[in-house]
This record gives C-alpha cells, sequence and structure tokens, in this order.
C-alpha cells in the first residue's frame, strides 16, 4: 500500500478488532453455557418449587441472541486477521477481502440496528394506543 501512517492504522485496528472478537467469542460460549443452565437448571428449579418459570423460551432466547452475535463477531475477526495479513504481505487481494468484511460487519449492525428501531416503533405504536383504552 505505502502509506506507513495507513497501514499503522490499520494494523492497530487489526489488533484491537481480533481482541474484540475473541472477548466476543468467549462471552458467546458463556451465554451458550448459561441458556443451558437456564433452560435445563431453572426447569428443574421450577418443578421443585412448583412456580412456573418460561426457562425453556428464555434459555432460545438467549441461543438466539447468541446466534444473531456470531455473524458480526466472525466478520470483526475474519477482518481483523485479513488485515494483518494485506499488510504484512502488501497483498490487494487480502486488503479487498478484509475491507469486505470490514463492509460486511458494518452492513449487518445497520441493518440489525433499523431491524431494533422498527421494533420500537412498533412496541410504541401498540402501547400508546392500549393505555389510552386500559386508562
Amino acid at each position: 500500500m505505502g502509506n506507513e501512517t495507513i497501514e499503522s492504522y490499520i494494523l492497530e485496528s487489526a489488533k484491537w478488532g481480533k481482541f474484540l472478537a475473541i472477548v466476543g467469542y468467549v462471552f458467546m460460549g458463556l451465554m451458550v453455557l448459561f441458556a443451558f443452565v437456564i433452560m435445563f437448571g431453572m426447569s428443574e428449579l421450577s418443578k421443585a418449587t412448583g412456580t412456573k418459570f418460561p426457562s425453556m423460551l428464555l434459555g432460545l432466547f438467549y441461543l438466539l441472541f447468541t446466534g444473531i452475535n456470531f455473524i458480526p463477531i466472525t466478520y470483526l475477526y475474519r477482518f481483523s486477521t485479513e488485515a494483518k495479513q494485506a499488510v504484512e504481505n502488501n497483498d490487494e487481494e487480502q486488503y479487498t477481502s478484509a475491507f469486505g468484511n470490514l463492509k460486511s460487519l458494518l452492513k449487518f449492525t445497520g441493518i440489525f440496528t433499523i431491524v431494533v428501531l422498527s421494533l420500537y416503533a412498533l412496541m410504541i405504536v401498540i402501547a400508546v394506543p392500549m393505555a389510552m383504552i386500559l386508562k
């Protein structure tokens, strides 16, 4: 690439990105473990105490949330490893692949944000009339 400042920024971004991706993978593993504890441990506790707790539903929610998080974390990890290799090898194809993963990460995050904001708006549209009706 040639510009040492840009290369140093890319390398530093790759290092932090890899760190964040690894931490993300570790937390995903913990969330999967926690999901199974909730699904099976809490269901046994609910049986023992005679209370109703939607442990399977909550555990499945955690698994779904973990699955959704897998996508951006994987894009971040791929960007980080390929960006580092691109700088080390001065390889234009690796730069292209690295920034393709960064683009996919940002695109996924943007679409996910739109979906979440739309769900919030839908909840408000439903909650306000319900509040007026129940008043």
